[in-house]
């Protein structure tokens, strides 16, 4: 069954989120997951480098999207009695670069761990274009709607 972007963050954030609530008795707790969105495909961590490749070939010089989800819970008497689930979306566009780029990009950024196999927070080797929207968002925490959510 295919989901859209934002559910598929949604629910993956909510998961994360209740799976940690589990193990407090009070307080709040946050689950995020991040995903790139490119071509109607949600883009994922990479499964190996040879994946990651394959990954960053296809989005460098082109536009694609970050979403990423967030779960907000508040947990009381080891119960989970408020959730609050949104998403953020940021348009990334990644520099054009050659496959002697990609792996040199590889040497500094450890692309296995990173949905679309890139870290746009990394200052080591810049290879984003232009970004719209949140650029914490696109690192993978959209701290501003946290931020005013938690207001």
């Amino acid at each position: 069954m295919h989901f859209s972007p934002s559910r598929t963050v949604k629910e993956h954030a909510l998961g994360k989120a209740r799976s940690a609530a589990k193990k407090i008795s009070k307080g709040i707790v946050v689950g995020c997951d991040t995903i790139v969105y490119f071509r109607k495909k949600i883009i994922g961590k990479p499964r190996s480098l040879k994946d990651a490749f394959r990954i960053l070939g296809a989005l460098q010089g082109r536009r694609h999207s970050v979403y990423t989800g967030i779960a907000v819970l508040r947990v009381a008497a080891s119960r989970i009695v408020r959730e609050a689930v949104f998403y953020e979306k940021t348009a990334v566009t990644l520099k054009k670069m050659s496959r002697g780029d990609i792996a040199g990009y590889f040497r500094k950024v450890h692309p296995l761990d990173k949905a679309g196999a890139y870290a746009i927070q990394s200052r080591r080797c810049p290879i984003v274009e232009k970004v719209q929207g949140s650029l914490f968002n696109a690192a993978g925490l959209p701290i501003e709607r946290l931020k005013s959510f938690l207001k």
